[in-house]
């Protein structure tokens, strides 16, 4: 099997979005899956283009900020680049398993894909930080409680669950971390909470459910 994973680290979101994504690529390379880890300086839309078209990945792990219509790649001058936009390119997605840790793409770029199965966000994807290792994602438990996750989603798929089990772990681990944190009494944790919420109530599964990778 084959996976590709994108991954954009330019500003404080991505390095974090980054970070997680590589403990992805690790597990997955031990297990002997084959991934295509696609960074800078191989971040572009053309070279996504070749290698969806080329190689014909099976499951799209995409890491980048995004918007109802569009996922975004790597910044060149200045500008994320576009790598998928519904109504132009979109079919690059059709019959494949994708998830997109982005905000907003699925809210409508998800259901406009075909014969496959799309796993992403139609809100913003939230997490929050602590501002005193921001720089520095692996030293970071509060980013950790929402990608925890996050990640947990992708763990699922590659042990061959379907969507509707993975996002269900997810929000099992969700409600769990939630939990927790009602029995503490510090500063921000109602703001922790509202982001976990929102992530958990804002994933939706477009297409077909009970897709595995094969």
């Amino acid at each position: 099997m084959k996976m590709l994973v994108t991954r954009p680290d330019y500003d404080d979101a991505t390095s974090y979005t980054f970070y997680y994504a590589g403990l992805i690529i690790q597990e997955a390379e031990k297990k002997g899956i084959d991934v295509i880890d696609l960074a800078r300086p191989r971040l572009t839309q053309r070279n996504f283009t070749a290698i969806v078209e080329s190689q014909n990945p099976a499951f799209i792990f995409f890491n980048a900020h995004g918007d109802e219509k569009t996922i975004y790649g790597d910044e060149r001058v200045g500008e994320a680049e576009v790598l998928v936009q519904e109504g132009k390119n979109h079919h690059l997605l059709d019959s494949r398993l994708t998830y997109a840790r982005t905000c907003w793409a699925a809210a409508s770029l998800g259901k406009a894909c075909r014969n496959g199965c799309f796993i992403g966000y139609a809100v913003p994807f939230t997490f929050w930080t602590d501002t005193r290792v921001n720089t520095v994602p692996a030293s970071d438990s509060t980013a950790r409680l929402f990608f925890e996750p996050s990640n947990l989603i992708v763990r699922s798929l590659l042990k061959g669950n379907t969507p509707e089990e993975a996002v269900k772990k997810a929000r099992n681990l969700s409600r769990k971390i939630i939990s927790g944190l009602l029995k503490e009494s510090g500063e921000g944790t109602t703001v922790l909470i509202s982001g976990l919420w929102n992530n958990m109530e804002g994933t939706v599964i477009a297409g077909d459910r009970d897709m595995t990778i094969s």
